[in-house]
């Protein structure tokens, strides 16, 4: 039932279309990871002594003894974006069946 399901799918579609697929699967999931990242680290709060080097990154806000850290929503966010900038970029025509 599954396997005959999987060849229609896989007949009715384009491997360019099946990769996009993908593709948006998987930059939606750095996004939703990201976004974990960001709300864990916000609202775990560090004792670093006073200095903000106990949490490294390259996009790091202190707010009193709690940092958010926006690395990983950021890379999720330009993963979409490159994916969705090639999907629109790719013409229609190599998308079709």
């Amino acid at each position: 039932m599954l396997r005959r399901d999987l060849d229609g799918l896989f007949r009715d579609t384009t491997l360019t279309t099946l990769a996009f697929a993908i593709a948006f699967g998987w930059s939606l999931f750095q996004v939703a990871s990201g976004l974990g990242s960001l709300i864990t680290t916000a609202v775990h709060g560090y004792d670093t002594g006073g200095d903000s080097f106990g949490v490294v990154g390259a996009l790091v806000w202190k707010v009193g003894d709690h940092f958010v850290v926006f690395d990983q929503l950021v890379q999720g966010l330009i993963a979409f974006g490159v994916v969705l900038t090639v999907f629109l970029l790719v013409p229609r025509s190599a998308r079709r069946v």
